[in-house]
C-alpha cells in the first residue's frame, strides 16, 4: 500500500527512493509506520524544499527525538517542529498536512486514558454468530391457549449442509411447525425433540432467509411456559435458529432433566408484532412495547429490540404494572396482580438495581422487567430481560432472597450468556454472590456473613456427600437435585467470593466489569473469565479453568498470575502482542516483535536448523527450549531456556544484554524492563 500510494508522486524524480528512506527513518525514530499519508508528505516536503537527503534526514530525524521525548503527544507538534527545520516553503503544504493532523489527533486523544495491555481482544463465544433477525407475526388466543404465528428469520448463511432450529417445547405439549419456506418455495424439514432439520437452501448466499409457520399450545399450568390463574408466562414460544460452535458444528440442544436450564440459545434482534385480546396488559424482554386496538375486541402490541438472547412475554388482563427509574438510563416495569405486593417489589429494586449497577456495571439494555406469576408456578426464572418468580415467595420472606438472584441474572446469563447445561456455575455462583452484595448493602455485613456462612456449611456436606464431584459438570451428570444446587449455586458463590477476598474488592469489581464490557452478547466460560481477570490484574492469570475442574474435596487457592512487565525501549513504551512476562522468575520478552522493532533482523537457519539473529554487529545462534546461545562463534550461557507463549518464541532478558550486548534494566517493583539500543550519555565507552 505504501509503494502504491508513494508512486502517485510520479512528478517526483527518484520519490519512492526518499520514500523508503523516511520510512526507514520514520520507524526507529519513534513514529509509527501506520501512516502513510504522514510518511508522504514528510516525503515530498523533504524532496522538493531540501533537494537533498542528508538534510531532509537530520529533520526527520530531530523530529524523530523530539517525538520521544513528547511520547506522541502531539502531531501538530511535530509538523511544526519538521517546519522549523525545513523550510518556510512547507507552508504550501499546509492543506495535506492539517488533514492527516485532523486524522490523528482525535484517536490519540481516545485513546490517553486507555490501558496499554487491554488490546487482547476478547476471546470467541463459545456459539458462532450468525446475526439472525426475528421478525415475528403472532396471536395468542386465550380460549383455545395457544399461540398462532409467522416468522421471518434472518441470518448469515452457516455453510453447513444442514440448518437446524431449535424447538423448546414438552414432550407431551408439542410445538407445531407447520411450513419452512425458502423465497416461497416449501422446503421439508426432520422434527425430532427438541430440534427441527433442513438441508441448506442458501446455497452460495451470505445471508437468507426463512419463513415459518408454527402453532403452540400454551399448557394450563404452572410450567416455565404456561399459564395459571391468568397469567401467561410465555418463553421459548417460537421456533428458534440453532447454535453452531466457531468450528461450525451444531449444538444438540442439551437433554432436559427435573431442575435447571438447559438450553443454548443464540443471540439476536427482534420485531415482534404479538396479538392478543383487549385489556391484557404484557411485560416484555423489551419494554411495554406500543400498543394499538385492530378491532373484534383485539389488541397488537408492537417491539422492536436488539443483541437479545430469547424474547418472551409475560400478562395478564389483571396485572397492575409500574414503572421505574435507574441511573443511567434503564427502565424497569413491575407486574403483578396485588398492588401491594408491587410496592415491596419496588422496595427490594430500588436497592438491589444500584447496588448491582455499582458492582457490574450499567446494563446494556434500556429496559427490563420482573414479572410475579401466580402461586404453583415455577419458583423463579431468568429470561432475556426478565426476572419471574412465584407469588409463594413473599412467604417467609424469599423474596429478599430470589428477587435479586433473578435480577443478578440480567447481568449474568442475559446480558453475558454461557452454555447453562455445561457451565451454569458461571451465572448462578455470580448471583447467588450477588444476593450477598445486595444484603451487605442494604441490611449491613452480619447480613452478608450469615448468608456466606449457610454457603460454606452447604460445601461442607457437598463435600462429605459427593468428593469427587466438580463445578465443570453437565447438568444431565449431577445424581440429585441436591448436588446440583450445593454445587453450582453454593460452591459457585465462595469460588467468586474467595476471588474477591485474595484479590481485593476494588479489582474484583473491575474484573467484574471488564466482563462485561468484553463479552456483552457473548456465551462464555472459565477461558473467559480467566483472560478478563489477567487484564485486570495486568498479567496471564489461572483461577477460574483450575478450580472448576478441580474435585470438590479440594479447596479454592490464589490466583496464578504470571504479571505482565511494561516494556520500554529507548525510553519509549512498546506494548507487543505478547506482553514480556515474569514466568518461572525470569523475565521473558517476545523475541520477534520485540527485535524487529529495535532493528534487529530475524530469520531461520535450515543449515544449523536454528534461530539466526543479526544485530548491533554481532550474529547470534539461538535453539528453541534452549539455554544457551551461540554469539560469534561462542558459547553464552542465558540463564533460563527459550519458551513458547501462545505460539511466540520468548528469550529471556539476558539475551538482550548477554547475546546482542544491549542494556537492559528490571525494575521489579515498578513492573518495567528497559532496553537501550544505543549507549547511555555520559557512561564510560
Amino acid at each position: 500500500m505504501l509503494k502504491k500510494a508513494a508512486n502517485h508522486y510520479d512528478t517526483m524524480s527518484g520519490g519512492f527512493f526518499y520514500f523508503q528512506q523516511i520510512q526507514i527513518i520514520v520507524k526507529y525514530g519513534g513514529f509509527s509506520t501506520e501512516s502513510p499519508e504522514f510518511l508522504l508528505s514528510l516525503t515530498y516536503i523533504c524532496y522538493n524544499e531540501t533537494k537533498t537527503f542528508s538534510a531532509c534526514r537530520r529533520a526527520v530525524y530531530y523530529l524523530g527525538a523530539v517525538m520521544k521525548s513528547l511520547h506522541k503527544t502531539s502531531l501538530l507538534v511535530c509538523v511544526t517542529i519538521l517546519i522549523f527545520f525545513g523550510s518556510v516553503g512547507v507552508v504550501a503544504y499546509w492543506p495535506a498536512i492539517s488533514q492527516i493532523i485532523a486524522m490523528n489527533h482525535s484517536p490519540e486523544e481516545a485513546q490517553k486514558f486507555v490501558d496499554p495491555f487491554s488490546y487482547d481482544p476478547p476471546l470467541p463465544s463459545y456459539v458462532k454468530d450468525l446475526n439472525p433477525v426475528y421478525k415475528i407475526q403472532a396471536e395468542l388466543h386465550t380460549s383455545e391457549a395457544k399461540i398462532t404465528g409467522s416468522m421471518t428469520l434472518e441470518f448469515d448463511n452457516p455453510k453447513t449442509p444442514d440448518v437446524r432450529l431449535y424447538i423448546y417445547d414438552y414432550l407431551w405439549n408439542k410445538m407445531t411447525v407447520k411450513s419452512i419456506r425458502y423465497k416461497d418455495k416449501p422446503l421439508s424439514f426432520e422434527r425430532g425433540q427438541s430440534l427441527v432439520k433442513l438441508a441448506n437452501p442458501l446455497g452460495k448466499e451470505l445471508r437468507g432467509a426463512l419463513t415459518i409457520e408454527f402453532e403452540n399450545p400454551v399448557p394450563r399450568r404452572g410450567t416455565r411456559f404456561g399459564v395459571k390463574d391468568d397469567i401467561w408466562t410465555l418463553t421459548t414460544w417460537y421456533p428458534m435458529l440453532g447454535a453452531q460452535n466457531q468450528k461450525g458444528v451444531w449444538y444438540d440442544p442439551p437433554q432436559r432433566v427435573d431442575f435447571g436450564d438447559p438450553f443454548v440459545y443464540h443471540y439476536g434482534d427482534y420485531d415482534v408484532s404479538f396479538t392478543s385480546p383487549q385489556g391484557y396488559k404484557w411485560v416484555s424482554s423489551w419494554g411495554r412495547g406500543q400498543t394499538k386496538s385492530i378491532g373484534g375486541n383485539k389488541q397488537q402490541v408492537h417491539y422492536q429490540a436488539k443483541k437479545l438472547l430469547n424474547f418472551g412475554l409475560v400478562g395478564s388482563p389483571l396485572y397492575h404494572i409500574e414503572t421505574i427509574q435507574f441511573a443511567p438510563n434503564l427502565t424497569v416495569d413491575i407486574a403483578s396482580v396485588d398492588k401491594g405486593n408491587i410496592e415491596r417489589i419496588k422496595t427490594i429494586a430500588q436497592s438491589v438495581f444500584p447496588t448491582f449497577i455499582d458492582m457490574y456495571g450499567p446494563l446494556p439494555y434500556p429496559n427490563v422487567a420482573i414479572a410475579e406469576t401466580s402461586t404453583g408456578t415455577t419458583y423463579a426464572m431468568e429470561y432475556a430481560n426478565l426476572a419471574v418468580f412465584k407469588r409463594d415467595m413473599h412467604y417467609n420472606n424469599l423474596i429478599d432472597h430470589w428477587l435479586p438472584h433473578e435480577v443478578g441474572h440480567l447481568w449474568w446469563y442475559n446480558s453475558v450468556a454461557t452454555l447453562e447445561s455445561s457451565h451454569g456455575w458461571l451465572d448462578e455462583g455470580l448471583v447467588e454472590l450477588g444476593v450477598s452484595h445486595y444484603l451487605q448493602k442494604r441490611y449491613g455485613a452480619q447480613s452478608a456473613t450469615t448468608l456466606l456462612d449457610t454457603y460454606n456449611r452447604d460445601v461442607k456436606r457437598l463435600q462429605e456427600r459427593y468428593p469427587n464431584g466438580k463445578l465443570d459438570k453437565p447438568l444431565q451428570k449431577f445424581s440429585t437435585e441436591e448436588e446440583f444446587k450445593l454445587t453450582w449455586y453454593s460452591r459457585g458463590a465462595l469460588l467468586f467470593d474467595n476471588l474477591r477476598r485474595k484479590i481485593g474488592d476494588d479489582a474484583y469489581k473491575r474484573f467484574l466489569q471488564r466482563v462485561q464490557q468484553n463479552y456483552h452478547g457473548s456465551v462464555i466460560g472459565a477461558e473467559h473469565l480467566d483472560q478478563a481477570l489477567g487484564q485486570t490484574l495486568q498479567g496471564e492469570a489461572k483461577y477460574f479453568t483450575l478450580y472448576t475442574y478441580s474435585a470438590n474435596k479440594n479447596g479454592f487457592g490464589a490466583v496464578q498470575l504470571e504479571p505482565y512487565i511494561t516494556t520500554i525501549i529507548n525510553n519509549m513504551s512498546f506494548y507487543p502482542s505478547i506482553p514480556a512476562r515474569v514466568t518461572h522468575n525470569t523475565v521473558y520478552i517476545p523475541l520477534r516483535e520485540l527485535g524487529e522493532k529495535m532493528g534487529v533482523a530475524i530469520s531461520w537457519d535450515d543449515k544449523k536448523q536454528m534461530i539466526r539473529v543479526k544485530g548491533n554487529g554481532r550474529e547470534v545462534f539461538i535453539k528453541e527450549r534452549e539455554r544457551f546461545a551461540e554469539v560469534d562463534g561462542k558459547r553464552i550461557d542465558l540463564g533460563s531456556p527459550l519458551i513458547e507463549i501462545k505460539e511466540r518464541t520468548m528469550v529471556p532478558l539476558s539475551f538482550f544484554e548477554k547475546a546482542l550486548g544491549y542494556e537492559t534494566e528490571y525494575n521489579q517493583q515498578q513492573k518495567t524492563v528497559k532496553i537501550n539500543t544505543y549507549p547511555t550519555i555520559g557512561k564510560g565507552q
